[in-house]
């Protein structure tokens, strides 16, 4: 072990150590002894300077020691060193026979925190690399900082932070996520403005959002999916905001509907003809080569088939369901018979789609 000696100051009680006063501002208020170094770092021997101090239960100043101890402190790394803070702290008598301890501990809160194991300039320097990098990401940095910290702890930090004030948000996005899907969801709440989360509610209901509404108010629009529960909630909680649907939405209802309208076609779909010069066009013949059909296919309309036939008969739904050739892994196909014909055009494809179109666009125009 390695020591460094610090010389006092001729006339003086203090140690003087610019170096270290300039590299460990926060040691201003206690006085360093010494400073050792040693296999696991940088060891700095220091002890509280106040000739009296104040309790924390009844304010009441103290001069009567009742004894030491000593507190380890791990610090910022000093050159990739690990550094440890070893603070001897003393217990004081509390005076006020009306105060409910009799012993209390001096507290150095420009150093650490009551019962921390880690200074106030490490735990900043955590949890700036934790809200960057999160759990290991930030763990592997803080190793190669000379600070050894598991994933875990910097998670807690993150955690321990106090959550940032919401304050008016004037373009409010609502959606629901599942914290267990089919079991639990939740409502994430986002600034349109910004792109950022605001909040997180616990559940997806009306009366959990419109609660969260009315104790922020100020939102003039949101902008939400087409759930009933968050319109309930908007027309609750802010009922003079605007609602609209958020594109995302629009443009996945669409998609769905035309995937669904134009899947029995598949088969009238063929792939379009290779792209050909000008030269090659009149002497070329534009031959679409069918398209093969699945044995998936094949069965699906085998079947469709032998239900509109059973139909026909006059045989009932529950009867239809037993015949073995309606039926499939899935069980029953008694779907078809409301269906669409798989052979039909795709003519009335697209005036069903235009009509989706319409609609939507006249929902659109009249508003939620």
């Amino acid at each position: 072990m390695r020591a460094i000696v610090l010389h006092f100051q001729a006339g003086g009680e203090s140690p003087r150590f610019d170096l270290l006063s300039f590299s460990f501002p926060h040691l201003a208020e206690v006085q360093v002894e010494r400073v050792t170094k040693g296999r696991n770092g940088l060891l700095i021997s220091a002890r509280t300077k106040n000739t009296e101090a104040e309790c924390g239960a009844c304010g009441t100043l103290s001069q009567r020691i009742h004894s030491r101890y000593r507190r380890h402190l791990r610090d910022v790394a000093c050159g990739e060193v690990p550094v440890t803070i070893e603070l001897e702290v003393r217990r004081w008598f509390c005076g006020n026979l009306d105060c409910p301890v009799r012993t209390f501990t001096e507290q150095v809160p420009e150093l650490a925190r009551r019962y921390a194991r880690r200074t106030s300039s490490l735990r900043r320097l955590l949890e700036h690399i934790a809200l960057a990098l999160a759990g290991r990401a930030g763990a592997r940095l803080a190793a190669r900082l000379g600070i050894t910290v598991s994933r875990s702890l910097l998670i807690r930090l993150i955690r321990a932070l106090p959550d940032p004030e919401v304050g008016p948000v004037t373009v409010l996005g609502v959606d629901e996520f599942a914290k267990r899907r089919g079991q639990s969801y939740a409502t994430i709440l986002i600034d349109m403005a910004t792109h950022r989360p605001v909040d997180v509610l616990d559940d997806r209901t009306a009366e959990v959002f419109a609660a969260w509404l009315g104790e922020h108010p100020g939102t003039q629009v949101i902008c939400r999916d087409r759930a009933g529960s968050f319109a309930e909630g908007a027309r609750d909680g802010a009922p003079e905001a605007i609602q609209v649907a958020d594109r995302w939405h629009l443009w996945h209802n669409l998609c769905t509907a035309v995937e669904s309208t134009v899947r029995p076609h598949r088969a009238d779909l063929a792939e379009p003809p290779p792209e050909t010069s000008p030269a090659d066009e009149d002497s070329e013949v534009d031959t679409a080569p069918d398209v093969p059909e699945s044995r998936t296919a094949i069965r699906t309309r085998e079947r469709h088939a032998t239900i509109h036939a059973l139909l026909a008969e006059g045989r009932t739904h529950t009867q239809i369901c037993i015949v073995p050739e309606t039926r499939s892994r899935e069980g029953p196909l008694i779907r078809h018979s409301h269906g669409r014909h798989p052979g039909d055009p795709l003519i009335p494809v697209a005036a069903y789609l235009s009509a989706i179109l319409e609609r939507s666009l006249a929902r659109t125009e009249r508003g939620p």
